[in-house]
């Protein structure tokens, strides 16, 4: 058996303690109703298929064993360790959470996931958020004293924040915006990692889910987010790099470089600063050859330029050698009768 990361319950050893009492029949039935022994839980139709029974007879079946851990003896301390760690951990989010972060406690093992699923199911301390009601996930718990109007109004006031500054913000960022002293920022954080319209993009940033630097759809956006947060030129092979490092690929394949590449060379937001490397065009890098940046630097120039200092300006929008910069700039100064230059010796 696995123990669990960080302690030391096992969920799948208190399952078959809670249903020790339990006909053999009955806890096979609930352990595949939680994947517990299988790849996944099954439906109560495919369990009821196995048994030859009705799937209403099974769902009968797995309520039974579910009061059972209600009815859990205090006293075995197996049990009560499992339950207040799950109870802590719901309160480490603030009080409300997403079964899939509370399965974390399983560590990687699937057996673990679906005991913990099945004792959160039956604890009389928790009680589960329709996403019918309010603007959840699915599948989210709670605990059962917890106030969803003290959620409402917290999540409405990060909305409005939101939809007024058009902007993501990190937690820290954002609890200070809130300006309300009745939460803290991790429970803040609690709050807002149930929701169904707000998310958390990789870089540890919040926003609307439709939001292109939260859910970033194309090779295109996913490259401007990262660049965004980089802030600085990059190299088109390293975008794609970090589009799967940041988990925004397609699960299960790696970002194609020269997919990547594509997509930057047709987009305006995107500008070729050197061989391969790419700037954003907001960050004020001028278009074209080296040629039309050193006429752009001349041209804007309130004053005759030496050659080091063009050569300066230039390597800063563009990742090229300085002796390119020399050569085009002996065909940039003859084109522009050298007025712009004080030094004529660019060779």
């Amino acid at each position: 058996m696995n123990m669990t990361e960080n302690n030391n319950v096992e969920f799948s050893t208190v399952f078959h303690t809670v249903l020790a009492e339990s006909p053999v029949r009955s806890r096979e039935i609930i352990a595949k109703r939680f994947g517990i022994g299988e790849e996944m839980p099954l439906t109560l139709q495919a369990i009821g298929n196995e048994y030859g029974i009705t799937r209403e007879r099974v769902r009968q079946i797995v309520q039974s064993g579910l009061r059972n851990v209600c009815r859990a003896d205090e006293d075995n301390h197996v049990f009560r360790n499992a339950r207040d760690m799950i109870i802590a951990h719901i309160k480490e989010h603030g009080g409300i959470i997403t079964i899939d972060k509370l399965i974390v406690l399983g560590g990687n093992d699937s057996d673990e996931h679906g005991a913990i699923r099945f004792l959160v199911e039956g604890m009389s301390e928790i009680k589960f958020i329709s996403d019918k009601k309010h603007p959840v996930k699915n599948d989210v718990v709670a605990l059962v004293d917890f106030d969803i109007d003290d959620w409402n109004k917290i999540h409405n006031s990060v909305k409005d924040i939101l939809h007024v500054k058009q902007k993501t913000y990190t937690s820290e960022k954002l609890h200070k915006k809130l300006e309300d002293d009745t939460i803290e920022c991790k429970q803040l954080e609690g709050y807002l990692g149930v929701s169904a319209e707000i998310a958390q993009n990789p870089f540890k940033k919040w926003g609307f889910v439709e939001w292109d630097e939260i859910s970033p759809r194309g090779v295109r956006e996913k490259a401007l987010l990262i660049m965004k947060e980089k802030k600085e030129p990059m190299h088109f092979r390293t975008i794609a790099e970090l589009i799967d490092v940041y988990g925004l690929g397609k699960k299960g394949k790696k970002s194609h470089p020269q997919t990547v590449h594509n997509e930057l060379i047709r987009d305006d937001n995107f500008v070729l600063v050197g061989r391969g490397v790419y700037a954003l065009n907001k960050d004020n890098h001028i278009k074209g050859t080296v040629k039309d940046v050193i006429e752009n630097i001349l041209e804007k120039s309130d004053k005759p330029l030496t050659t080091e200092e063009i050569i300066e300006r230039v390597l800063k929008v563009r990742y090229v050698q300085p002796s390119t910069v020399k050569v085009n700039l002996s065909a940039v100064a003859k084109k522009l009768n050298k007025k712009y230059i004080l030094d004529t010796n660019v060779s």
